[in-house]
């Protein structure tokens, strides 16, 4: 068995993440690139598109989005050359027209968008299920390594980010501030809540 390098990739993920996360995560970039080039030059309708460009494109960073954090840039350049790709309209002197912003596409369509995604909102809902899974099995493998690295004496929604943390728990911890703000106790027996210090009323 040869020995994996920086470079190697498992499970279609990076092997190691170092300090250039859009260098490293990029190819996420040029994959989604690449398959919108193949299209370039097609005659597409606009409902194929629609088709095209919610089940492939957005779908291709999905398994990425689960557990890293994508850099905005890597963000936006998707979804600028997603808007790129959708209107397909150019001016005599070849500059594109994009008749509509991208945020305003993202939209739902009953509220005059097309329903695409916001690769960022997405990415922290992705994330938000990691963080669901720490909450509700706190006796699972990966929550026992990472409740023995990082929080050792305390709870997990109070965790703090620690001492040169790995990108994977940068990546949790944003999204942990999303739920930590929303999520209640469902009062059982009352034997794991602090009463006086953890929220389990609706409007606290």
């Amino acid at each position: 068995m040869g020995e994996a390098d920086e470079h190697c990739k498992y499970l279609w993920l990076p092997n190691i993440i170092g300090r250039n996360k859009k260098a490293i995560l990029g190819f996420l970039k040029e994959k989604a690139h690449t398959q919108i080039r193949s299209w370039d030059g097609k005659y597409i309708a606009r409902s194929g598109k629609e088709i095209l460009v919610k089940s492939v494109v957005q779908a291709l960073p999905v398994y990425a989005m689960n557990v890293f954090l994508l850099p905005i840039k890597i963000n936006r350049d998707i979804e600028k050359r997603l808007s790129r790709f959708w209107w397909n309209a150019k001016q005599s002197n070849g500059v594109q027209i994009n008749w509509m912003p991208w945020e305003r596409l993202e939209k739902h369509k009953s509220a005059g968008g097309m329903g695409f995604r916001n690769f960022k909102d997405f990415n922290l809902a992705m994330l938000g299920k990691q963080v669901w899974r720490f909450l509700t099995n706190p006796e699972s493998l990966v929550s026992r390594l990472y409740k023995a690295r990082y929080y050792v004496d305390g709870d997990f929604l109070n965790s703090p980010l620690g001492h040169n943390p790995t990108f994977i728990w940068r990546s949790i911890v944003e999204a942990k501030k999303i739920l930590r703000d929303r999520v209640r106790w469902r009062i059982g027996t009352g034997q794991d809540i602090q009463i006086t210090g953890q929220p389990w009323l609706l409007d606290k």
